[in-house]
């Protein structure tokens, strides 16, 4: 019988480690109940190297949001910076999902009229009446947060590093020795 626990409690320790992984995340909601629905990326053989699963996670009460930097030495993100907590994690996915237009690397303004058209075949902008060059306009269009996230043991998430646009990830089983 001390054999049969034994292997039990054995099981049980393996398979914890096991579950806890570190994965990219393209959260496209944050619910009021604490979790977050979006994209799991889930690594694959093939031309595209991942593709998506659609999951709702949920949150720790004592969740980490952390924005991340690229590391040189590891190839991927790191946390970086203090810890914005859950509404660091709200006004972020708010500001993915409103998208944004840039001129010259500065938001436009509450009271900025932009007016793009196409003339002779050639984009066209203005700015308050007045034309400017168009390829100093850049237009974002609206996109799930991209997130790298951390979950504990029991599939719950612990820590979030919030991805700048258009970053890639490699995705792995987080290392627990």
């Amino acid at each position: 019988m001390k054999l049969y626990l034994l292997a039990l409690v054995a099981s049980v320790m393996f398979v914890g480690f096991v579950v806890a992984e570190e994965f990219s995340f393209r959260i496209m909601s944050i619910d009021d109940n604490g979790s977050v629905t979006g994209v799991k990326m889930i690594k694959t053989q093939g031309p595209f190297g991942s593709k998506g699963e659609k999951v709702t996670v949920k949150l720790a009460h004592d969740i980490r949001v952390y924005r991340g930097k690229r590391d040189p030495k590891t190839d991927g993100f790191v946390a970086d910076g203090d810890d914005l907590k859950l509404a660091g994690l709200k006004s972020a996915l708010q500001k993915a999902l409103s998208g944004d237009v840039m001129i010259l690397g500065n938001p436009l303004g509450e009271k900025d009229v932009l007016e793009v058209s196409v003339s002779d075949g050639k984009p066209v902008a203005k700015l308050n009446g007045k034309e400017i060059p168009f390829a100093t306009v850049n237009l974002r269009e609206k996109e799930p947060l991209t997130t790298l996230i951390t979950t504990s043991d029991d599939g719950v998430v612990t820590k979030i590093v919030l991805l700048p646009r258009g970053a890639l990830v490699s995705l792995k089983k987080k290392d627990n020795n």
